[in-house]
């Protein structure tokens, strides 16, 4: 009898691992991704810096296009920074649907910051001293391109969450809604005991044709200060920058009509106010433009589907304590059959707490959620990668990763990068493969993560991670260093053995970066911007 092969080995351990085999084990195939899901992506014909006029994009066309996928293995194989001429859009969006979140704005009493004073700090870069007051706005050369300048401004106090705003191709500039709180110092009050602890939402203009940056508008709510942000992903109603779901402090999440701009403070009022009693919302996502998921404090999710009922349509404890980052598997439900469907809408969820669980939950059936990890360390980011088609989340150890969704390693953790200190926040584009993230020492890093996921792609020990900026506090005030060398990944084995370098550092909390957000706007999609606890608020074109 000859010799038969073996499929696997019944040991549980052996002295040398099995040679991994084909694409599907590779990983970071986003041709056969996008084939598989029935998805077609479409290629983007950029705006140029600094020219104004939208942005457009071309009919959507097969993945297996001779004028996409080249571009695809270009990513995954060449790129080590994004580029505008290779920009697609590979996004699923479910169909379309009509509601709307009607709301009122009237003037409010000034609750003006007159604690805050301006930030000073040193660019290193440039060799300048800078004074940057409240609500005003600077540009600065990027060391790296004079052709792509830096723009700053001063939200005036902590930053809790921002996000660009979706478009038409009818305007020309980029709103950033910015959610921050009064003041620069969480112990500082102002003379007005009714906005002690209030916070407010700030629009702000980005102009391709001028470069600079406005600030457009400024609220505040009763409802307390707001906490997160996330835009209906939808065009706008007419007059108004679009619909956000704001979650607020007092526990409540408001749909709100925001206005293209105001005179000095205004009061928003919602008419659309969502719940979930005896708890309060904390983080937002969106599945499609009526879809919206809110994770609480006490642990539980809810889902509304906001052009149905304002009573969320279901309601289950998940984790067991407060739920920091949501995010939908966007891709194409699949049937019975086997054949994706398009018209459906996204029905997994995937959640981190700060009780350092991962959950992956199906809206069908709430109360049998599957955990995939637990760590003693609280989880704080998560987003989903639409060209990998996985999730990435921060891993506990000043690491950040992606969670496997393939058949042969489902849950796994798959290293892409580290900072050196804990990862607060993290952002994806559905234009390129780049993840942008941010932590607690000041820092923001992009990562592609098809290089990083691909095993055969690059040599060992040269994937990279290129930190676009790092703000820093030393004994003679704020610098702000650019013009960093790329940080490497070790090799697999050396990794697994010796783990990532350990770097002994220290940082003030106002230079953390709280939140990052990519552009989700055809040709924008390389406008990245970053907030720190600061006040102080980046946004750069990430061009190689």
């Amino acid at each position: 009898m000859g010799r038969v092969k073996r499929e696997a080995s019944e040991e549980p351990y052996e002295d040398a691992p099995r040679r991994v085999r084909g694409k599907a084990r590779q990983g970071g195939d986003t041709s056969t991704l996008l084939r598989q899901h029935g998805i077609l992506a479409a290629r983007i014909r950029a705006t140029p810096w600094p020219q104004s006029g939208p942005a457009s994009t071309d009919a959507p066309c097969d993945a297996d296009d001779s004028t996409v996928l080249p571009t695809l293995k270009a990513y995954a194989t060449q790129s080590q920074l994004p580029h505008r001429t290779q920009l697609i859009d590979v996004a699923w969006r479910p169909p379309p649907t009509a509601w709307s979140a009607p709301t009122a704005a009237v003037a409010a009493t000034p609750c003006e910051p007159s604690a805050s004073v301006p930030i000073m700090f040193h660019a290193a870069s440039a060799s300048v001293q800078i004074a940057l007051p409240p609500y005003t706005s600077m540009t600065l050369p990027d060391s790296a391109s004079a052709t792509h300048p830096c723009h700053m401004f001063d939200a005036g106090g902590h930053i809790y969450d921002l996000a660009w705003a979706p478009q038409t191709e009818a305007q020309d500039g980029e709103y950033l809604l910015v959610a921050c709180s009064h003041h620069r110092e969480p112990s500082a009050r102002v003379a007005d005991p009714s906005c002690a602890d209030d916070g407010q939402l700030q629009c702000w203009e980005w102009d391709p044709a001028t470069a600079h940056v406005q600030c457009l508008g400024r609220w505040v709510c009763d409802a307390g200060a707001p906490l997160q942000v996330a835009w209906r992903p939808a065009p706008p109603p007419p007059g108004t920058l679009g619909i956000a779901a704001v979650a607020w402090s007092d526990g409540t999440v408001h749909l709100l009509e925001v206005p293209l701009r105001s005179e000095g403070v205004q009061r928003l009022v919602a008419e659309r106010v969502l719940r979930v009693p005896g708890t309060a919302c904390y983080s937002l996502a969106w599945g499609g433009d009526a879809r919206l998921a809110v994770g609480c404090t006490n642990g539980t999710i809810a889902v509304w589907d906001l052009d149905v009922s304002e009573t969320p349509a279901c309601v289950a404890p998940v984790h067991d304590t407060t739920v920091s980052a949501l995010s939908w598997q966007m891709l194409p439900p699949i049937s019975m059959d086997g054949e994706p469907q398009p018209d459906a809408r996204p029905h997994l969820l995937f959640s981190v707490g700060w009780d350092g669980c991962e959950y992956i939950t199906d809206v069908a059936d709430m109360e049998a959620p599957l955990r995939h990890t637990h760590s003693r360390e609280p989880r704080y980011a998560a987003t989903w990668l639409p060209w990998s088609g996985s999730w990435a989340v921060d891993l506990g150890d000043h690491q950040f990763g992606t969670v496997s969704l393939r058949t042969h390693d489902m849950g796994r953790h798959h290293a892409l990068g580290f900072h050196h200190a804990r990862v607060l926040c993290m952002a994806a584009s559905a234009c390129h493969p780049f993840l942008a993230t941010g932590s607690a020492e000041g820092s923001v890093k992009l990562t592609s993560v098809l290089a990083m996921a691909k095993r055969k792609t690059a040599e060992e020990g040269s994937r990279f991670m290129h930190k676009l900026f790092r703000l820093a506090r030393t004994d003679s005030g704020f610098v702000w260093h650019q013009g960093f060398y790329p940080e490497g990944v070790l090799p697999r084995a050396a990794t697994r053995k010796n783990g990532p370098p350990v770097v002994i550092d220290r940082w003030d909390p106002q230079v953390a970066v709280t939140s990052v957000a990519w552009s989700p706007n055809a040709g924008r999609a390389l406008l990245l911007a970053s907030g720190t606890a600061l006040g102080f608020v980046h946004i750069a074109w990430a061009e190689g």
